[in-house]
């Protein structure tokens, strides 16, 4: 089989809607109309960025508190954090045409803009100080808010429940990325590929090249970039279940089968958010290299269940000086897209 080279392929040069705040300003809103062609565009920016709007300044003990919950380190060798928090002001139209916008502030729920009464709404039924909306202003978006009564109830509330709050946050801008994806132009031709050959359907955008192992009845998406994408499935036999494997192991040898001197290292990421991937049984998240060229990267590996079949899935990503949470996403939403026939 012809080896992947993968450091040469990257660097080869080949519910119900919301009102935009009128704050946009007509000039940006009949701007973003047309960028959509008549239809409401996507938010802007990466799912990675964090725009908290809010009146409290940069040095407060709450937006303090708000960084250290959400700017958790996420590729440690890279000191990638899951979320990099961007303050605005409630005035700049901007902010709310990002991809994840999070309203913060304390006193009356009054005081929310009226832009925002969809977030105000679903607060007085959350029971708790936080709410998250999908699609609030534009398509792809993860709208939340973060209230309070007072300064100091609105510290103690977030301090007690971070670990929830930082999951429901992570929950809503998967949901957001996968809106993302899965509305990309779909490469029809390539799903009937994976379909006939390997018994399963999988939504696969356009670009991606598809590799096919149909002894091992494994499969390798390909997005050469840069920044390089890989997403490699196996399907679980009944001898790989009784097989007393470790998870590095049987990474290590999907890995292999489509670039052989890839190699799985003994080093570890956290993994923040346990439900990250539908149907996941056993997980790892890692660091892979190449062993000859100077290449290597973050994985994500799960085995998942589909029913009463499982599978391998690989996440890999290839991306020097660049943040590799938003593509390890955007594979995951593809991935989660596998459906056995």
């Amino acid at each position: 089989m012809r080896r992947l080279d993968l450091a040469r392929s990257a660097l080869d040069p080949r519910r119900t809607p919301g009102r935009l705040p009128a704050r946009l300003g007509a000039a940006a809103f009949a701007a973003a109309l047309c960028a959509g062609c008549g239809a409401r565009p996507f938010a802007e920016g990466s799912s990675r960025e964090l725009v908290v709007i809010t009146s409290l300044p940069p040095d407060s003990p709450e937006v303090l508190l708000l960084k250290a919950i959400v700017e958790r380190e996420v590729v440690r060798i890279d000191h990638e954090t899951a979320y990099v928090v961007r303050l605005a002001r409630p005035e700049d139209g901007r902010a709310y045409r990002s991809t994840n916008v999070l309203l913060v502030g304390t006193g009356s729920l009054n005081r929310i803009p009226p832009d925002a009464g969809s977030l105000r709404d679903i607060l007085e039924r959350a029971g708790r100080p936080y709410a998250f909306i999908g699609d609030l202003w534009l398509r792809g978006q993860a709208a939340g808010i973060l209230w309070a009564a007072s300064r100091a109830s609105w510290l103690t509330e977030l301090a007690r429940i971070q670990n929830r709050f930082f999951l429901e946050l992570d929950r809503a801008t998967f949901a957001a990325v996968r809106e993302r994806v899965l509305s990309l132009p779909r490469d029809r031709v390539a799903e009937r590929f994976l379909a006939d050959s390997l018994g399963y359907t999988l939504q696969v955008p356009r670009g991606y090249a598809v590799h096919i192992d149909r002894r091992a009845r494994a499969a390798l998406l390909l997005e050469a970039g840069p920044p390089a994408r890989l997403l490699r499935i196996r399907a679980v036999t009944p001898s790989d279940e009784r097989a007393d494997t470790g998870l590095g192991a049987t990474r290590d040898a999907l890995a292999r089968l489509f670039r052989p001197d890839e190699r799985t290292l003994d080093f570890t990421d956290p993994t923040l958010v346990p439900d990250e991937m539908a149907g996941a049984v056993r997980r790892l998240h890692g660091r892979w290299e190449d062993a000859r060229v100077s290449a290597a990267g973050p994985f994500r590996y799960y085995e998942i269940a589909r029913g009463s079949r499982r599978y391998e899935v690989d996440l890999s990503v290839f991306a020097p000086g660049k943040p590799k949470l938003p593509y390890l996403r955007e594979l995951s939403a593809i991935a989660e897209s596998l459906t056995p026939r």
